[in-house]
């Protein structure tokens, strides 16, 4: 019988393949897709050498790209996996796009499968990433940001005690802030039993513990800031309504202003602009998006009444805006005072009262 001697090699140099990624704490769920097929699906440990391992020997000499969904593991994934030679981006879950079907059978396989697919298409795209220092930096400041609201949580609690109680702090005492001289008062009072002075104490001991993490919280962010953006912070610092903290939270959640392509996209990051929903002859203008950076919008918006009492000309720019909206006024002020923060930062010049939108739309 007539017999064959045919070898087939198994090397895949040149070739693409593309790695969707599930990942969760305890396992990542991946698929594998190559021309249009999926080639491989499994479960491994959530680890990005055992990845690169299976991979690398499973299909030799392939290029690999793979994605996963920005989460709670942060970028140091990705950073193993480029530095493993896997092409990996980090995309946002609200920008994978689904079908109706897709968003109601959803499981680890069903999510793995659609970033492999969709990253097959081309039709994802990575979010930035910052260096390890920045994001070191903007952790600090998220940090600081959670103490204001944990010193928040335990006046509120004091507040509620009190009343509960019904003491009284004395007429010296402000509506909104317990003062160091309020708490050495509330430390003299008297209750019936042990129990009530120990409960004031603990709420008391409780609010000095998150004021001092926000005091040394603050110190450090504004030392990192100073040695890291000396140019850039003192330049935001000249324009209306930027005090320091608006001016740190702006060089810690953005960085790099050059990353946006266009002033359109450096203002849907910040969400101060409104979004639409539109059919045929029916356009229905919304108002501000919800989806923007929660640390910044805050802020800008808070800069803005300050910036009204201190600039005519964005005094102006309000009364101009504020006949048909106040509200919608003051974010067109918050707008014009990101552009402006943006120009300073981008040209590393101070604040010229002449600076308007125009000026202000560096591409």
């Amino acid at each position: 019988m007539p017999t064959t001697n045919l070898e087939y090699s198994v090397d895949f140099t040149g070739q693409n393949f593309y790695v969707g990624i599930d990942v969760h704490k305890k396992s990542w769920t991946v698929t594998v897709r190559t021309m249009g097929l999926v080639v491989d699906r499994f479960t491994q440990p959530p680890s990005a050498d055992a990845l690169a391992n299976y991979l690398f020997r499973k299909f030799p000499n392939g290029r690999f790209h793979s994605a996963y969904e920005a989460g709670f593991c942060g970028t140091s994934h990705h950073t193993r996996l480029r530095f493993l030679q896997i092409e990996n981006i980090v995309v946002h879950p609200a920008d994978l796009p689904l079908t109706d079907k897709q968003k109601k059978t959803k499981t680890d396989l069903h999510d793995s499968r659609s970033i492999a697919y969709y990253l097959e298409k081309g039709m994802l795209h990575s979010i930035h990433i910052f260096p390890k220092s920045h994001q070191e930096l903007r952790s600090l400041f998220r940090f600081r940001q959670s103490k204001i609201k944990d010193v928040a949580r335990a006046t509120n609690k004091i507040k509620s005690f009190l009343q509960f109680s019904g003491i009284d702090l004395p007429t010296y005492s402000t509506n909104r802030q317990i003062t160091h001289k309020d708490i050495l008062w509330l430390k003299n009072i008297e209750f019936e039993t042990p129990a009530g002075y120990s409960t004031l104490l603990n709420y008391l001991t409780d609010l000095q513990y998150h004021r001092k993490q926000l005091l040394e919280a603050t110190k450090m962010l504004r030392t990192q800031m100073t040695k890291m953006y000396p140019e850039q912070l003192h330049c935001l610092l000249t324009v209306p309504g930027i005090g320091p903290i608006t001016g740190m939270a702006l060089l810690a959640e953005i960085g790099n202003f050059e990353r946006f392509k266009n002033p359109d996209e450096y203002n849907s990051y910040l969400g101060l602009i409104p979004w639409e929903k539109s059919s045929g002859d029916f356009i229905s203008t919304k108002g501000m998006q919800p989806r923007c950076n929660k640390f910044v919008r805050p802020l800008l918006i808070e800069s803005s009444w300050a910036a009204i009492r201190h600039s005519p000309q964005l005094l102006a720019y309000y009364r101009k805006h504020a006949m048909k909206n106040n509200k919608h006024a003051i974010v067109k002020v918050a707008r014009k005072i990101a552009l402006i923060a943006r120009a300073v930062v981008l040209q590393l010049k101070p604040y010229d009262p002449d600076h308007n939108c125009r000026n202000c739309q560096i591409a």
